[in-house]
């Protein structure tokens, strides 16, 4: 089983790793699977041979494509340009607050979708029938979100590797800023946010586990015997499985977690640390210290 690494020629942006048992040359092209239909793709480069578990989540290379299939493929891809130019010189005479993403074609290839993305809904209607009549075809305006508009475009994460919605993700599971602070992460919108200007879809393939985990841990302003003594808990670990606690001598030490025997807090040290602060937020340790000294 040989495995390659392909890219359509109809989205010379699109690329991904397919396997066959056929030998083919780098600038062959073949036809792939992709997204529901057959699509026409160049080999960029073969990736050497591999046993099949390997690859067993691979798609495979249907054929090598016909020189009528390539043409035709290089000349949709013109067309679309073309009408990608058209469409968003009409959304500028129609003078509508929309965003043109992409321009598609659909299963029949008399009908053109358009992706675009606006602030609120859009009146195009009017559009739509002068498109139709200058195309001759049928078109189809369909608004998406920010995130779809990343998986369409493609972009780079702030990891510096491709986004995941563009590599694997098939659909985009809700993320609220919850799991943010249950991973103990700043909430700094640039730092937990994506290209796309949402939450990074990263943060939900943890969040099962912090959400388990965390619960073992006693609360931030909670006061628990250890090993060390009596002290304060001002800050947890997960990944260490550890607590900061502040001892009576005002002394800050990290102690195991299977170390400490939590008791409950009176109801003057619920009020002063807050309970709506989260262990993991660094905020919450800088309210637990201001309270702390101000005692």
């Amino acid at each position: 089983m040989f495995l390659y690494s392909v890219r359509l020629l109809e989205e010379l942006t699109e690329r991904g790793l397919y396997k066959s048992e056929e030998r083919y040359e780098v600038r062959d092209t073949v036809i792939i699977p992709h997204k529901g239909k057959e699509c026409t793709g160049e080999i960029l480069c073969c990736l050497g041979e591999v046993e099949e578990g390997v690859a067993e989540n691979l798609k495979m290379i249907i054929r090598k494509a016909s020189t009528e299939e390539e043409s035709s493929a290089k000349t949709r891809n013109i067309r679309r340009k073309e009408i990608f130019d058209t469409v968003k010189e009409r959304i500028r005479a129609y003078n509508l607050q929309m965003k043109l993403v992409r321009v598609d074609f659909g299963v029949d290839p008399e009908r053109i979708i358009c992706f675009f993305t606006a602030e609120g809904r859009i009146d195009f209607r009017e559009l739509v029938k002068d498109l139709a009549h200058r195309l001759m075809n049928r078109v189809e305006l369909r608004q998406i979100g920010a995130r779809d508009e990343i998986k369409l475009i493609k972009g780079l994460g702030p990891c510096g590797k491709v986004a995941c919605c563009c590599e694997f993700l098939e659909e985009f599971a809700p993320i609220s800023v919850k799991i943010a602070k249950e991973q103990g992460l700043i909430l700094n919108p640039t730092k937990i946010s994506g290209v796309c200007g949402r939450l990074m879809c990263c943060l939900r393939f943890e969040a099962e586990f912090y959400s388990s985990v965390i619960k073992n841990f006693p609360e931030i302003g909670s006061v628990v015997n250890s090993s060390l003594g009596e002290g304060r808990v001002i800050g947890i670990n997960v990944l260490r499985n550890t607590v900061i606690l502040e001892l009576k001598n005002g002394w800050q030490k990290e102690v195991p977690l299977k170390d400490i025997v939590t008791e409950k807090s009176g109801a003057e040290d619920r009020t002063r640390t807050g309970t709506d602060l989260h262990p993991l937020d660094p905020e919450s340790r800088a309210s637990t210290n201001s309270a702390t000294s101000a005692q």
